[in-house]
């Protein structure tokens, strides 16, 4: 009996002071503030950055992290990762991922001119320009903002330099984009 209440007391007593089962889960930003992170480094004020455009069919966008209200209530919904919205988030950014691959011939989307600079050098794959620290930090910056460690960027950059050395420039700059698009210091909130 002795045995059975100690151990009902340190059951209720970890229960008690147990963290929410959620408490270390990290919540997606949602479509419209990644795609305005992105329009604000990336476009012209006037031509924003859709990523809704992007989306595998319609009326996704809920289910990537969306602000719900009902009167004066508001909540954040569908941010919690889940295989689902993985799925849906990786078809939209790889799609914004390859239109920014064949921007390196012809422009698909409107970019800001300090950007369109960076990614024409970018665009210069393999080239030691393009290889360059100062053009790849760029590149990273833009797309990422300052959201990630530099370990993270380093990470990356490596990576490119490597994997893709011979690769083609639209390939190579389509990789690039989903790469940091899908890192979880651009998705999640901070």
């Amino acid at each position: 009996m002795k045995r059975w209440l100690v151990t009902a007391l340190l059951a209720g007593f970890a229960a008690l002071t147990a963290p929410p089962a959620d408490a270390q889960t990290a919540q997606f930003k949602g479509l419209a503030a990644a795609s305005r992170d992105l329009s604000s480094r990336l476009a012209p004020r006037d031509k924003p950055i859709e990523l809704y455009d992007f989306l595998p069919a319609e009326d996704l966008d809920a289910l990537l992290g969306s602000w719900a209200g009902f009167g004066s209530e508001h909540n954040f919904r569908n941010g919690v990762p889940n295989a689902l919205n993985m799925v849906i988030w990786h078809a939209t950014l790889e799609r914004f991922s390859a239109a920014m691959g064949e921007s390196c011939a012809r422009p698909r989307l409107a970019f800001h001119p300090r950007f369109l600079a960076t990614l024409k050098q970018v665009c210069a794959w393999p080239g030691a320009a393009a290889q360059s620290e100062t053009t790849l930090q760029e590149f990273w910056l833009a797309v990422m903002g300052y959201s990630a460690p530099e370990s993270e960027y380093r990470a990356w950059r490596d990576f490119f330099r490597t994997a893709y050395a011979a690769k083609p420039p639209a390939e190579t700059v389509a990789a690039m984009t989903l790469a940091i698009t899908m890192n979880p210091h651009f998705l999640l909130q901070q």
